[in-house]
């Protein structure tokens, strides 16, 4: 086992599992003080620098997440820290020192604390060019797109459709199917955002709130040919959008962002399904990584990584704050998600 001095105790915001819906997120946490436990077999102890709020966070505080709530464990799924200690073998020997983006084991303790422990291949190296904001938000929304994006390929999509296009991943989309020459339909909720977006890249940015949406939907999926839904919101969503594509399209499914939480979620066309091909599948950035061998981990690292150092990716972020002020922070973001991250800094 290799390590640096550390202390024996942690400390930071841990889950109060609350059956009131309404409640802010600020109300769903709280500061405490918690020992560190020993490491296992694979495991390493990260020094904490910085963490972001992203949706799937706030839907894990009202224990809707796909992974069971588990109540005074500490919250938040992604980070960047550096390793001080290491019980894996001879890569955790290699880490130990080093700056690694991470995300957190399943089950266990998260990261809005000043140490994390996690599995030694749940941690990737990043380069000295990324700053700790940048690079706490290198695995949950950058590696999502790029994933996203080469199964629309694999599906053999020339054009794709993006909504919650503002989001971090939307826009992380619109770069890399430009990149990849693949044409994004892009919608959204908030006028503000249709110039952003069409200067992003998106081929068509539209507006869901306007009288005509369903009609220019149908009428631009068909015309540019989109056969792939990239799909944040579910729901009624997916149906809707499904609907006005063209036969034999598929909707990927990662996440969830309309307001109910039902644990039956989503909707989708029986007609569609059944006489038009249309399909339905669901992507999860963690099971990904876990599936995936540690060579390919690394690759998604590296090709995630040089689109950040070229500028294609970029986290726009709205505050970066302290434990004195994360609570507020928190539930602004809750309101203002397309206003950018709230990094939680060490």
């Amino acid at each position: 086992m290799t390590h640096l001095n550390v202390p024996d105790k942690n400390n930071g915001f841990v889950l109060k599992l609350l059956e009131e819906q309404s409640l802010s997120p600020s109300a769903r946490i709280s500061l405490q003080e918690k020992v560190i436990p020993p490491l296992k077999k694979g495991q390493v102890l990260i020094k904490m620098l910085a963490a972001p709020v992203n949706p799937s966070d706030l839907v894990y505080l009202m224990g809707k997440y796909g992974l069971s709530p588990e109540d005074g464990t500490y919250a938040g799924f992604e980070g960047c820290g550096i390793v001080l200690k290491a019980n894996a073998g001879i890569y955790g020997r290699w880490l130990t020192g080093r700056r690694v983006a991470l995300s957190a084991l399943p089950g266990s303790d998260g990261l809005w604390a000043e140490y994390a422990v996690t599995r030694a291949n749940f941690c990737l190296p990043v380069r000295k060019a990324l700053s700790d904001e940048q690079a706490a938000t290198l695995i949950v929304n950058p590696c999502t797109s790029v994933c996203l994006v080469e199964r629309a390929r694999q599906l053999g999509a020339t054009a794709i459709v993006v909504n919650a296009a503002a989001s971090q991943v939307g826009k992380a989309v619109i770069r890399y199917a430009k990149l990849s020459g693949i044409q994004s339909i892009a919608t959204v909720r908030s006028k503000q955002n249709l110039k952003v977006l069409a200067e992003l890249g998106a081929d068509q940015v539209l507006l869901t709130s306007d009288d005509h949406y369903t009609e220019q939907l149908k009428e631009t999926c068909h015309q540019l040919k989109a056969t792939v839904l990239l799909d944040a919101v579910a729901d009624k969503e997916t149906a809707t959008v499904l609907h006005a594509m063209p036969d034999s399209s598929t909707a990927i499914v990662y996440g969830r962002l309309s307001e109910t939480h039902s644990p039956v979620g989503g909707q989708f066309g029986v007609a569609d399904v059944i006489f038009r091909d249309q399909k339905i599948e669901g992507f999860w950035l963690a099971k990904y990584i876990r599936d995936t061998s540690s060579i390919g981990v690394y690759r998604l690292s590296r090709k995630v990584q040089k689109l950040f150092a070229t500028g294609i990716f970029n986290t726009d972020i709205y505050a970066t704050v302290g434990f004195s002020d994360f609570t507020q922070a928190l539930d602004h973001y809750a309101e203002n998600k397309s206003d950018g991250k709230v990094i939680l800094k060490f």
